[in-house]
């Protein structure tokens, strides 16, 4: 009886693993198929393109034949962009995602050059690595400006293109983070603008399904651009440290906020990767493939590190997290509370 279990099981484990092979081949040559019609005739809208994956993607839109338009927050960036590229595709657009006023400015610049092309895509890429520290030090304007960019920017940016979109039947990409599927700690704003983001497309995707549109979010891990910028991170620290008050100073100790700061540095560089084109890439796909996926999973780390731990059991995952930023230097109160033990 014990072996005629045994080796069910076995044959069901075989039968499981044909199937999970045979699927990913069968996607991987669905996946290969590209959208019909001519990339020349349509165009796309790219927020964030002032510096790393969206600069990348528009360079490689309007060198592929898109009708680009790339938003960028700063004239400096608009201009050294137009001149790296120098192609007649590409137009840049002013854009802070964070107003409203902003964003319909630059829909109105699309509607006025689109000419014959039809808006094929919009590109969320625009936002703001908005991590300070523990959430005693963060104050509601922290959350609002993390929000403001990552989440209610990808909104108003959606919204104000949705129509061409729709016209077009074309794709809407949204950058969000394996913090908008995973929370740490220490990342408050953050998390909570990318969860937001993440969760609103989902919306979308489904509300757009009969429409003919293809929703696409795109998860990277922790990739190095100029986001993750040791000074920025340094002085973000310094910032939330002046607004709390005197008792959250010390309950914590400038020690802790010291080794805090130069830890976070410290790991988050380690664990980055510089090779960007994974996320360009992907979003690329999500505009041209005829099968793009729902959700594209950048980096090795967000494979097989950060999105298998969002699947575990909550204690396991949260387990797991407390080990693998396991820090050296623990808040004041909390070494003095041991020193008494």
């Amino acid at each position: 009886m014990t072996d005629w279990c045994l080796c069910t099981l076995f044959t069901w484990v075989v039968y499981f693993l044909a199937v999970v092979v045979v699927w990913n081949i069968v996607r991987y040559i669905l996946e290969l198929i590209p959208e019909g019609g001519s990339i020349h005739e349509r165009a796309v809208f790219i927020t964030g393109c002032d510096t790393g994956f969206g600069k990348e993607l528009a360079k490689k839109c309007a060198k592929n034949g898109f009708m680009v338009f790339a938003g960028c927050l700063t004239t400096e960036a608009a201009k050294t962009l137009e001149a790296e590229v120098a192609n007649p595709r590409l137009k840049t657009v002013p854009l802070d995602v964070s107003k409203d006023e902003s964003v319909e400015k630059a829909a109105e610049f699309v509607k006025k050059y689109l000419g014959n092309h039809k808006l094929w895509g919009v590109v969320n890429n625009a936002g703001i690595f908005s991590c300070y520290g523990p959430d005693d030090w963060c104050r509601m304007n922290d959350y609002k400006l993390a929000l403001d960019v990552n989440c209610l920017g990808v909104i108003r940016v959606t919204q104000a293109f949705k129509k061409l979109v729709k016209a077009a039947k074309g794709r809407i990409v949204t950058v969000t983070s394996v913090n908008g599927r995973l929370s740490t700690p220490a990342a408050g704003p953050y998390v909570v603008s990318k969860f937001g983001a993440s969760a609103y497309m989902d919306c979308l995707r489904q509300e757009l399904y009969n429409f003919d549109v293809k929703v696409s979010i795109v998860e990277p891990g922790i990739f190095r651009t100029p986001l993750l910028d040791e000074q920025a991170m340094l002085k973000r620290v310094d910032h939330v440290w002046m607004q709390i008050d005197d008792e959250t100073r010390a309950e914590y100790g400038e020690n802790f906020k010291n080794y805090f700061a130069k830890m976070w540095n410290k790991t988050y560089i380690a664990l980055s990767t510089t090779k960007i084109h994974y996320v360009v890439d992907n979003y690329y796909h999500a505009l041209t493939a005829k099968y793009p996926r729902h959700r594209y999973y950048c980096g090795w780390d967000a494979i097989f590190v950060y999105v298998p731990l969002s699947l575990l059991p909550t204690w396991w995952t949260d387990f797991i997290v407390r080990n693998l930023g396991k820090q050296e230097v623990l808040p004041a109160c909390l070494e003095e509370k041991m020193k008494k033990n």
